[in-house]
Formats: structure tokens, C-alpha cells, sequence
């Protein structure tokens, strides 16, 4: 298991699949996407968590959950999850 940064988010703009999001990992904190406080961070885990999120790896699709905050500087703070993800550049 790796660590997996929510890097960005978008919802599905096809008519059929309006009620979907896409997420984007990235492997690295300093390529995540930021939030100004740890309550808003804490919060939106609470959202991914309730999401069901998969994520798309070799072998097959992983559930993710279990999302976590992570001071990355002072006022900056990163979402992360453990899945099988593949450790690239980002």
C-alpha cells in the first residue's frame, strides 16, 4: 500500500452520469491539492469517506477509504489514502 494524495476532483459532465466524481492521486504532498485548515480537510474526509471511492489499479478496482489529513506547511493542509497505488511521477 501506498499513499495517494487527492490531487483534484470533478464530476462527471455526461447527462447519463451526472452523480459520478473522478478523482486524481498524485504521490507526492507537494502535488495535492491544498486546504487553508485542518477542519476543512477534516471535513471533506468525511465526504470522500462516504463516497465509496474506487480507485483503478492493474488487477482490478480497490475501495478506497480511510482518508486522512496531513499538515504539509504552515496553513496547508493535504488529504491522503492508502490503496495499491503505482509510486510514478507526478
Amino acid at each position: 500500500m501506498a499513499k495517494g494524495y487527492v490531487s483534484r476532483w470533478k464530476r462527471r459532465e455526461s447527462e447519463k452520469e451526472t452523480h459520478i466524481m473522478d478523482f486524481w492521486f498524485a504521490s507526492r504532498a507537494e502535488n495535492a491539492a491544498v486546504w487553508d485548515s485542518e477542519m476543512e480537510a477534516q471535513n471533506d474526509c468525511v465526504l470522500f469517506n462516504r463516497m465509496e471511492i474506487s480507485i483503478s489499479v492493474a488487477g482490478g478496482a480497490h475501495p478506497s477509504g480511510n482518508f486522512k489529513v496531513e499538515k504539509r506547511a504552515e496553513g496547508e493542509f493535504v488529504v491522503f489514502c492508502d490503496a495499491p497505488f503505482h509510486q510514478g511521477s507526478d
